[in-house]
């Protein structure tokens, strides 16, 4: 058992040492934290509703109040735990899709690092694009750029090329509409799986707590009455739950997208300058530690091409 744990220590060690590692644990951290904290805000909704309801049968006088708390709480805390393993489980499925939402924003910049790794050994390496993950003006870009240092290495010099015109007016990070397309699209499939699962989850403890009132005070038109006209707090609960949940995915999504976006940016702009004849260009990013592995490779492909081949004049 020791051996054990001092294994998963080490490996643990080793996964955070990896920055762009760390990018997908946090990202699945942070897509698990979201579902946990409104799944505890509605449980906490959930409790006061049970306040209110005592205090209602303490106004109308019933008996024996304080053995009916006793046992309908622990039928609440009972029921709760009966599902505190398929609330376990979802998170951590919930955690796994997570890092892939990780996985598919690092993608873009983990092919450039990938392609420029292979490519200072094979001049015929391909560069590839996955179009599911794809920033448009990064990844199509890059392809143009790559293809036109594949050229020159071709030729043995670096030639002077003139940047496409829809290339020059950009100054400043853009919004890639079919990204976000995609992008929202898997957090809107990750919020509608949480908000369904915190809704049925509650749905039974509430179900729970209604059946043993209903048995505990045996038939009362007024208690009945009070359930029946108590279900639009139950459905208030249930829309915050589904507003809550889509507002901090949006939240989220938009975060994480802005993580990336200024580091596509000035990739972009980096092979734009190289393109231009300012061979000196590199990409230094602030702020983008879980990027500059694979920034690094790129600085260190342009640094083989500037120092090995002569440049013709740049055509502009």
């Amino acid at each position: 058992m020791k051996k054990l744990i001092n294994f998963l220590i080490v490996q643990s060690r080793l996964v955070f040492r990896s920055e762009d590692s760390k990018f997908l644990l946090f990202t699945g951290i942070k897509i698990t934290t979201i579902s946990l904290f409104t799944f505890f805000c509605s449980f906490y909704f959930l409790l006061q509703v049970l306040r209110l309801n005592f205090v209602f049968f303490e106004a109308k006088g019933y008996p024996k109040l304080e053995v009916l708390e006793q046992a309908w709480f622990d039928s609440v805390i009972g029921e709760s735990l009966e599902n505190l393993i398929y609330i376990f489980f979802f998170h951590v499925f919930l955690f796994f899709i997570g890092i892939y939402v990780g996985h598919i924003i690092l993608r873009p910049f983990r092919a450039i690092g990938d392609y420029c790794k292979e490519v200072l050994e094979n001049p015929n390496a391909v560069y590839k694009v996955d179009d599911f993950s794809t920033y448009k003006l990064l990844t199509h870009f890059s392809e143009f750029f790559f293809e036109y240092l594949r050229e020159s290495r071709k030729r043995g010099v670096i030639l002077a090329n003139s940047i496409p015109p829809q290339y020059n007016g950009i100054h400043k990070p853009v919004y890639d509409k079919v990204f976000i397309f995609h992008f929202v699209f898997l957090l809107l499939i990750v919020g509608i799986s949480s908000t369904v699962f915190i809704i049925e989850t509650i749905n039974s403890i509430y179900g729970s707590m209604i059946e043993l009132a209903l048995k505990t005070l045996k038939y009362d038109p007024s208690v009945s009455d009070f359930f029946l006209k108590q279900n639009f707090i139950y459905d208030q609960i249930v829309f915050i739950t589904i507003g809550m949940t889509i507002f901090l995915y949006l939240v989220l999504g938009l975060h994480l997208y802005s993580s990336v976006s200024g580091a596509a940016f000035g990739i972009f702009a980096t092979m734009r300058s190289f393109m231009k004849g300012n061979y000196f260009s590199r990409v230094h990013l602030i702020g983008y530690s879980y990027i500059r592995e694979h920034t690094r490779v790129l600085n260190k492909y342009l640094d083989y091409i500037q120092n090995n081949y002569d440049k013709e004049s740049p055509k502009g």
